[in-house]
């Protein structure tokens, strides 16, 4: 028996176990290593009693992943076994971070910056400005103890815009963005206060928003609110409006504004069905005489629930037979006492006892029998009147749950496609094995927004085919390989303006009649909102 992991880190060290048990003759066991036509012995071990031994051997460097096959031979005189098993070898390459000591910084000033990872050394590191400028290299870097910390003083007259910084590993491009402009610390903060859900029965809503200077005193000035009631954002009628609120106020002696405003307008609208389900919420304080302006957002729930009842005092454990004794509590969405409503306080459990439930209008009648031998039915009668004015009428000793359930068609709204996805493989073909193809794809959106979701790029590999997963743009936030899928999230993609990436696909396997992999593109948040292309080799 021959142990050893499936994948293997190529350039290591890596462990082989062997064990031999109970031979009848003396046998020789070899361990090769075979990649194509080349075969390197491992191990060779002659043995006559059964042996347990575990030895290193040095993994092969592969650029990205190669499968090789492992052999096991066992002879003797009388007796011949061989066994052959994969593995992977798979190079694993190290995290490197780019850090500044700061996201923003003025013309002139200084830009400290560290870079940290496993590996030590950096070959070139280079910068580069908002016009792709370069304004800053080093070259034939070493790091001390996986940390190089440099800077780089910026020119007075520098263009404001977003830089970057790249560090160049091998083949490997690490990039971190900061941006430069002219800015000022701001002298005043402000806090605000608006209720984190609010009810469609509620007919207005209670909001304050405060300024005060970094020292302390309260800013004087203007405050504004703004709340809308958004609509969706696959809604495909152009002509509907968000209905909104704006108010202004002065800012009080104590640096605070309060506003109340009329929540009528957001709910009982025609065009319930485009809202969405919460308020967005602006506040802005403009300071008085510099005209410094200072905002605030927030989201505001909307739910159907008009306050919430509680039970309080109860005993903890109670026995079968006693009496109850406890307190009912009710208050509004924000936690204010809810006075003057009538309190139902009904047994739900009942182990006798019958009901007859009547739904009736001007010509159409239904009755429902419950009693204790059909109280786990249900029962359904349809509705023939409609529409009408039904009335429903319950008399016996037991709870019965009623519900009406209304079926209309509405049309489904067409969603438009915003993503679209084009894809071309290239590579030289002269190989008939071992062929080294690259990928290129283009994500475009064509959207009502400035910029797309977050967007999934899902990319089906070739069979046989294995795929570096470094994509190297700042718009990637990560990617994951699962079974023979690449998937790779990108933050965003803008308006109009073309995404390319490329990944590098190695063939690890021969395989004939190959047929046309998908790669997929779609909205994280709205996953309806998705495009497809194949692709296959070039070189059949």
């Amino acid at each position: 028996m021959v142990t050893f992991p499936a994948v293997i880190e190529s350039g290591s060290e890596a462990k082989l176990c062997a064990s031999l048990l109970k031979p009848n003759e003396s046998l020789v066991m070899n361990i090769y290593l075979v990649h194509g036509d080349q075969s390197t012995l491992l191990l060779q071990e002659k043995a006559e009693e059964e042996f347990h031994s575990c030895f290193n051997f040095q993994t092969p460097l592969v650029e990205a992943e190669s499968v090789q096959t492992m052999k096991v031979e066992l002879q003797g005189k009388n007796f011949k076994m061989t066994e052959e098993r994969k593995v992977v070898f798979r190079r694993f390459n190290p995290l490197t971070f780019i850090q500044t000591d700061k996201p923003i910084y003025i013309p002139g000033q200084t830009v400290n910056f560290r870079v940290v990872t496993m590996d030590k050394y950096f070959v070139p590191f280079d910068q580069k400005d908002s016009q792709n400028n370069r304004i800053g290299q080093w070259t034939n870097i070493s790091s001390t103890r996986w940390i190089l910390q440099l800077s780089h003083e910026l020119n007075p007259e520098a263009r404001q815009g977003n830089y970057k910084l790249r560090a160049f590993i091998g083949e490997r491009v690490i990039t971190h963005y900061f941006k430069v402009k002219k800015y000022v610390l701001p002298k005043f903060e402000i806090t605000m206060k608006a209720p984190k859900e609010i009810s469609f029965g509620d007919s207005d809503m209670n909001m304050e928003v405060c300024g005060k200077y970094t020292f302390g005193q309260p800013v004087a000035g203007k405050a504004r609110v703004e709340v809308c009631r958004e609509l969706l954002r696959y809604t495909t009628q152009t002509d509907l409006i968000s209905p909104c609120l704006v108010e202004t106020t002065e800012m009080s002696e104590m640096g605070c504004a309060s506003f109340t405003l009329d929540t009528s307008v957001f709910f009982n609208s025609t065009n319930e069905r485009f809202l969405k389900r919460h308020l967005t919420v602006k506040m802005n304080v403009t300071e008085e005489g510099t005209e410094n302006t200072l905002g605030k957002s927030e989201m505001i729930i909307l739910t159907y629930e008009s306050g919430k009842a509680t039970f309080t005092e109860l005993p903890e454990i109670y026995e079968h037979g006693s009496v109850i004794q406890g307190k009912i509590k009710l208050a509004h969405l924000n936690g204010a006492p809810l006075q003057n409503k009538e309190v139902y306080l009904l047994e739900v459990f009942s182990s006798d006892g019958s009901s007859t439930v009547t739904v009736q209008s001007a010509g159409d009648t239904h009755l429902f029998d419950v009693n204790q031998d059909n109280k786990l039915l249900y029962q359904e009668k349809q509705l023939q009147n409609v529409p009408a004015k039904y009335s429903i009428e319950v008399k016996g000793s037991t709870c019965v749950s009623v519900q009406v359930a209304q079926f209309y068609n509405i049309p489904t709204p067409t969603e438009d496609k915003t993503l679209r996805i084009d894809a071309k493989l290239e590579g030289d073909c002269k190989k008939t094995f071992g062929q080294y193809l690259l990928l290129n794809f283009t994500v475009n959106y064509n959207g009502p927004q400035e910029r797309s979701n977050m967007v999934i790029v899902d990319i089906k590999l070739l069979s046989g085919f294995t795929a570096d997963t470094s994509l190297v743009t700042s718009l990637v936030e990560r990617v994951d390989s699962k079974d023979d899928h690449v998937i790779g999230y990108l933050k965003e993609v803008p308006k109009n303006i073309p995404v390319n990436l490329q990944i590098k696909l190695k063939q690890v396997l021969p395989v004939k009649n190959l047929k046309p992999a998908v790669i997929k593109v779609y909205d994280y948040y709205q996953t309806s909102d998705q495009s497809e292309t194949e692709y296959t080799s070039h070189c059949e």
